[in-house]
């Protein structure tokens, strides 16, 4: 398998109708669960001054990297926190899935 056919896959699959359809769920989700979470924390929460305060959270969060700077002061932005924690995993599982199917297929083509 040549890099440069590995490369043509990957281009390939990003510009899939099911990539860019999972890209914006869940570039969606983030940020509507950044909203909410800016809603419910922006007036007590020291951290969460702006959205954009929110949405750094929204991603850390997604993609469970969790850099711990911002964290959720109330019981609904811990909620909140769970819930996006489930989604950023699922989405991450299936974009996962999408690129693994992609070099399984290549290798059986060759």
């Amino acid at each position: 398998l040549s890099f440069k056919v590995f490369l043509w896959e990957v281009v390939t699959l990003i510009k899939s109708p099911v990539f860019i359809l999972l890209t914006i769920l869940g570039n969606s989700a983030i940020g509507l669960f950044s909203y909410l979470f800016y809603l419910l924390e922006n007036p007590i929460n020291p951290k969460v001054q702006t959205y954009f305060d929110a949405l750094w959270w929204g991603f850390s969060t997604a993609t469970t990297t969790g850099f711990g700077d911002v964290i959720p002061a109330t019981m609904g932005g811990r909620i909140l926190s769970m819930l996006l924690m489930l989604t950023g995993l699922a989405f991450f599982g299936m974009f996962t899935a999408l690129f693994a199917e992609t070099i399984l297929a290549n290798k059986r083509k060759h």
